[in-house]
């Protein structure tokens, strides 16, 4: 079979032991790979990219019982399988998610999603206390997208 399209990028076996949790709305994530890129210096990475992003690691809603005993399930195998030794949550700004859960109303669904951050990188720690955890929120501020550091105590 003749290849439709060959990468200009060379592969690169070496495992960069990193994780990023955000959602899956792609308008974002241009933004997401340069931050870990250029501000985290995590060149390479592997991606849980799901609607909600870390969401899924907090049972906010009944409705996110099979999603958070799956998204166990799966970082598990991650964790083991590409020895991760950091994960970096994203949050961001108007997440469609949040709004299908909490309504419309930003404030209500910002602070949740501090929280639920906060949340999120207890659960992992619970799981995987030996890996390091961080947080952070993106928001829009005009066209561009900044990168708020959400800490986590």
């Amino acid at each position: 079979m003749e290849a439709t399209f060959i990468s200009t990028h060379t592969w690169n076996p070496e495992r960069i032991r990193a994780l990023a949790i955000y959602c899956s709305d792609g308008r974002w994530g241009r933004a997401f790979d340069e931050f870990c890129h250029e501000s985290l210096l995590i060149p390479r990475y592997d991606r849980f990219a799901v609607p909600g992003g870390p969401l899924w690691l907090v049972v906010r809603d009944i409705s996110l019982t099979i999603p958070h005993s799956a998204a166990r399930d799966q970082l598990q195998f991650l964790v083991k399988v590409h020895q991760l030794d950091r994960i970096v949550l994203f949050g961001h700004e108007g997440c469609a998610y949040y709004t299908h859960l909490l309504g419309p109303a930003p404030d209500i669904c910002l602070a949740a999603q501090h929280d639920d951050l906060r949340l999120a990188a207890k659960t992992l720690i619970g799981w995987f206390p030996t890996i390091a955890v961080e947080a952070w929120m993106a928001r829009r501020t005009g066209d561009r997208v900044a990168f708020h550091s959400l800490p986590l105590h």
